[in-house]
């Protein structure tokens, strides 16, 4: 999954869904070269943000030293022209940013460190075409700016780079099995393209004679003088790093915030270093106040800038807020909440006076949220970050600050203050304030709520900010979403109309990149994965019983035929997932084509889970083994036998050459998938060796249980407590239900009540099936179905409310770090409809016979909690939380 970072840029090219950056909205401010005729005997190629220029007659090569160009918006079009006009006349392939929007976006503080800055990237067919273009480069562009490439080497004082690299995408495995760009070495072999932020060079390739006085050049940047050693790097990003430091004369600690010329470009192109001298400013102005660091001075060290300023010990107050959030550790009764509420009130209390005394000084904050704000060990509070902070008339520097906790832009600087204030405490109490990114009056319905809940009396926390007085349409829409949970019982008709209504709405046919909206992982994918692309929502709609357009299925098979089907063997995140899925949807010929065009060019992973690795491919094979007829396909059936004997060693503790234990514990990240593999092989084959390898698995899995506060048993992944089904306790207990359905297993079926309780849980923080509230709220029914319209689960369902926004129509679902919406099924719509198309069981308009369970025959039975009959006869132990239930592990796995 994308990280945060990455995340935000599928935020910038549409504002309710998550969106390639290839669709951004530029036309207005496309380069001249992108828009007029090629040059003649050239053609002009499109691929994402790019626009590429290639002769029509040359033979690219495959790899080679590339050249690399930078800029600053204000010189692109000449730097553009001179580098094109250069290129054309060697005959040389380049490529090149097709608009200054792309520019600000490429250069922005989102993109990966190691190439953020390249403008133009040029690729010469051999080493003497590349010095000859090289040169010519650095003396036409010598004196002009551009971003530093962190991975190459600058050539001159022109911002001209270069690195050895692959000049087209071929893929291998890395060393941790992850499927990588590649190089081919001498001897033929594919090897990874290592791409980091240091200037390195293949081991067989020899750097030219002439740019070895560029590489002394680079070695010698470098000043003895500046009296800081860094002790930790806290945090980095394209602008540039954070860094904990001490000063080698007194022992101060200090931190350095680092800023790169050109580098980090925000909304109206100032770069980090603005921002630096922006924060010096401020801090020098604010100095002597307790709530913010002391200022100590600003450094150039070579040609990045550094602040130095007091290192504030303590926690940010999102790691605060993670650490004590009651609703999550146990606290029921107002009483049990009164501590807590007490912090959040004398943190707000603090932070009050801190912006007042800013205020006082004649500046506004403009980026308060809890990453920006520390919480010392003796409770407290200083602000940090002040690149926002301008005078409090300033209306040019734009706002800035997290989703949700942010003003309108215009919005003056004490009241956009005041809102963040406001909003920072609602994040304490709900920490769910990016919806209110996405629907403003969302942070009404948090509000009552918290109100509520938390027993808070009249006049607590700050006043309610005036932006949110008006907003009758958003209001409107809220009303709409509570009414379908305000009732006796929850609108499971009207939830399923909206969902479906919202997946039709957002269906695209017409593009090739996907067909739903899902999360930023479909684009890797094609568009076709059951996680985040067209193969899970389609699959949903399947299983719910709900039309399935022929157009939409037409595109996923059109598109899993056309994916590359290298590094795509994954059930979730490859093609086998779509094949069976057109298998369900009556297209078996196409899914079979599918199949063995993934299983010929596939590699094995390393990895032995459900979700990419070699459990979930196994498993497959099995269920296209059942299709087609009432004998399953041997071929197919041994090839999983001959997965499960080496994940048999596997668990047993041996080394498996290629094949590695995942790291953590859950149904798609763990061994659990693994387990239920051999557990439906064992169905099909009676070997006992089976059985014994699935039990050693779920062993494995238990292991990384702890019990919680409350009670509830969670997968312990470091700092984090999970129970979700992607990874997590719920995933781990729905198959030892499996298992203890079939087989007497004591330790098992203990830990199945304990799981069952947390997935009932009354705080979720995302609504989706896989890391998110639809799928525990599930897990919850399938694993005791005596409160599966009980209090708990209704409860947990109820609070839906909280993320489902109205669209006339449709009901949208903000997918996951819920910064835009999705159709998907691992994060959104298509998640929500599976799981509470099961919990409604069948209520919701649907045909209740999809869920029935035990339709493919075989072994599918014994695999859904004991619906074969007999399995309460040959383990008196089973738990009767299976009994008689639709299974939602068939719905999870494709069964």
């Amino acid at each position: 999954m994308p990280g945060i970072q990455e995340t935000q840029l599928y935020c910038l090219a549409d504002r309710t869904y998550f969106d390639t950056p290839a669709r951004l909205p530029d036309e207005e401010s496309r380069y001249r070269l992108d828009t007029d005729p090629p040059p003649p005997g050239w053609r002009r190629e499109a691929v994402g943000l790019w626009t590429s220029l290639v002769p029509e007659h040359a033979e690219p090569a495959e790899q080679g030293w590339k050249i690399h160009v930078s800029t600053v918006p204000g010189e692109a079009e000449a730097t553009l022209r001179d580098t094109a006009r250069i290129c054309v006349r060697h005959g040389v392939p380049f490529k090149f940013l097709r608009s200054e929007k792309a520019l600000l976006l490429v250069a922005g503080k989102y993109m990966n460190r190691s190439g953020a800055g390249k403008f133009v990237a040029a690729y010469p067919p051999d080493e003497t075409v590349f010095l000859a273009l090289a040169d010519e480069l650095s003396r036409t562009l010598a004196g002009r700016s551009g971003p530093y490439i962190l991975s190459d080497l600058r050539i001159g004082d022109a911002p001209v780079y270069t690195r050895y690299g692959a000049y087209v995408p071929r893929w291998c495995a890395d060393a941790e099995g992850r499927q990588v760009l590649a190089l081919r070495d001498p001897s033929g072999t594919l090897v990874p393209d290592e791409r980091g932020v240091v200037f390195r060079v293949p081991s067989w390739v020899e750097v030219p004679e002439a740019l070895r006085p560029h590489l002394a050049a680079r070695a010698a940047a470098r000043d003895d003088t500046f009296p800081y050693t860094v002790t930790e790097a806290l945090q980095f990003s394209s602008a540039g790093g954070i860094y904990l430091a001490q000063d080698r004369g007194t022992g101060r600690r200090v931190v350095l915030r680092e800023a790169r010329p050109h580098c980090g470009l925000d909304a109206t192109g100032d770069d980090a270093v603005t921002r630096l001298h922006r924060e010096h400013r401020a801090l020098t102005a604010l100095a002597g106040l307790d709530c913010v660091p002391e200022v100590y001075g600003v450094r150039t060290v070579w040609e990045h800038h550094f602040l130095i300023e007091e290192h504030i010990e303590g926690n940010t107050l999102l790691e605060e807020i993670v650490a004590r959030f009651a609703l999550v550790r146990g606290a029921d009764s107002a009483d049990e909440l009164a501590p807590y509420v007490a912090w959040t009130e004398s943190v707000t209390r603090q932070l009050s006076r801190a912006l007042e005394a800013i205020h006082a000084r004649g500046l506004r904050f403009g980026d308060l949220h809890p990453s920006n704000i520390i919480v010392r060990p003796d409770g407290r509070i200083a602000l940090v970050d002040f690149e926002y902070a301008t005078a409090l008339d300033d209306v040019t520097t734009p706002l800035a600050g997290a989703q949700g906790l942010q003003a309108p832009q215009g919005t003056p600087g004490a009241e956009a203050d005041a809102y963040a204030l406001w909003a920072t405490w609602l994040a304490m109490l709900m920490p769910v304030m990016e919806m209110a990114g996405l629907e403003r009056a969302k942070a009404l319905t948090l509000e009552s709520w918290a109100r509520q809940r938390y027993a808070l009396p009249p006049g607590a926390g700050p006043a309610r900010p005036g932006l949110l007085h008006g907003l009758e349409a958003s209001r409107r829409r809220e009303a709409e979403v509570a009414a379908l949970f305000d009732g006796p019982e929850v609108d499971w008709a009207s939830l399923r109309t909206g969902l479906l209504a919202g997946i039709h709405a957002g269906a695209t046919p017409g593009r090739a990149d996907r067909l739903f909206p899902g999360g930023p992982g479909l684009f890797a994918t094609g568009g076709t994965d059951l996680v985040n692309g067209a193969a899970g929502v389609l699959y949903a709609l399947h299983r719910a019983g709900a039309p399935v357009p022929g157009e939409w299925t037409d595109w996923l098979a059109a598109a899993a035929l056309r994916r590359d089907p290298a590094g795509a063997a994954g059930l979730y995140d490859g093609l086998p997932g779509a094949a069976l899925v057109l298998c369900l949807l009556g297209r078996t010929g196409q899914g079979r084509e599918v199949w063995e065009r993934a299983m010929s060019a596939a590699p094995a992973t390393a990895s032995a889970d459900l979700f990419t690795g070699r459990a979930g491919t196994a498993l497959a094979a099995l269920r296209m083994a059942r299709l087609g007829g009432t004998v399953p396909d041997p071929a197919l059936i041994e090839s999983a036998l001959g997965t499960a004997r080496d994940l048999d060693r596997l668990v047993r503790g041996e080394q498996v050459d290629g094949l590695r234990l995942p790291e953590s514990a859950g149904l798609l990240r763990g061994l659990s998938g693994a387990a239920l593999m051999l557990l439906e092989l064992h169905a099909l084959t009676g070997e006992e060796w089976l059985r014994r390898a699935a039990r050693t698995a779920l062993a494995r899995e238990a292991g990384h249980l702890v019990t919680m506060d409350d009670g509830s048993l969670q997968v312990k992944d470091g700092r984090r407590h999970l129970l979700y089904l992607d990874q997590g306790s719920s995933g781990i207990a729905l198959v030892a239900q499996a298992y203890t359905a079939r087989y007497a297993d004591e330790e098992l079926s203990a830990l199945i009540p304990g799981v069952a309780e947390g997935c009932a849980m009354e705080f979720v923080r995302e609504p989706g099936l896989f890391t998110g509230r639809a799928g525990l709220a599930a897990a919850a029914g399938q694993l005791d179905p005596v409160t599966r319209t009980g209090p708990g689960v209704l409860t947990s369902v109820r609070n839906l409310a909280w993320h489902l926004v109205a669209d006339e129509d449709r009901l949208l679902v903000p997918g996951a770090t819920l910064r835009r919406f999705s159709a998907d099924l691992g994060t959104g719509a298509a998640g929500l409809l599976l799981a509470l198309h099961f919990l409604s069981e069948g209520r919701d308009g649907g045909a209740a016979h999809v869920l029935s369970g035990g339709r493919a025959g075989g072994a599918a039975h014994v695999l859904s909690g004991g619906r074969d009959g007999g399995a309460a006869e040959r383990n008196p132990h089973a738990q009767q939380a299976g009994e008689g239930l639709p299974g939602l592990l068939d719905l999870l796995t494709l069964g």
